[in-house]
C-alpha cells in the first residue's frame, strides 16, 4: 500500500473573524471529502493566523502513480475559491 500526502498553504482574504476562516476551512475539507473515500484531510499549522491557512491531504492506494495522479487533479479543483488562493503545494509520496 503506497501513501502520498500533498501540503497545501492557502493566502485568505478579507478575513477579519476565526468564523469566517472556519467555514473556508470547512468548505475546503468538504471538497476535500467529495473526491472519494481514498482521501484524508485536516487542516495544520497556522489556526489562529487569519491570513494563512495550511491543510495536509493522505491518500491510499496499491499505486504511487494513481495516487499522484489523484492529489494533483485535487490540487488543480482547489487553487482558487471564494476567499482564498492556493500559495504552495507539496506532495511526498512513501
Amino acid at each position: 500500500m503506497k501513501s502520498a500526502f500533498l501540503t497545501i498553504r492557502f493566502r485568505l482574504y478579507a478575513i477579519k473573524t476565526i468564523k469566517q476562516k472556519r467555514s473556508i476551512v470547512k468548505r475546503i475539507l468538504a471538497d476535500v471529502h467529495r473526491n472519494g473515500p481514498a482521501f484524508a484531510v485536516c487542516e495544520a499549522d497556522n489556526q489562529d493566523d487569519l491570513q494563512q491557512l495550511t491543510i495536509c491531504v493522505a491518500h491510499l492506494s496499491n499505486d504511487s502513480r494513481f495516487s499522484d495522479s489523484a492529489l494533483r487533479k485535487l490540487q488543480l479543483k482547489l487553487e482558487r475559491g471564494d476567499g482564498y488562493e492556493l500559495e504552495e503545494a507539496d506532495m511526498e509520496i512513501l
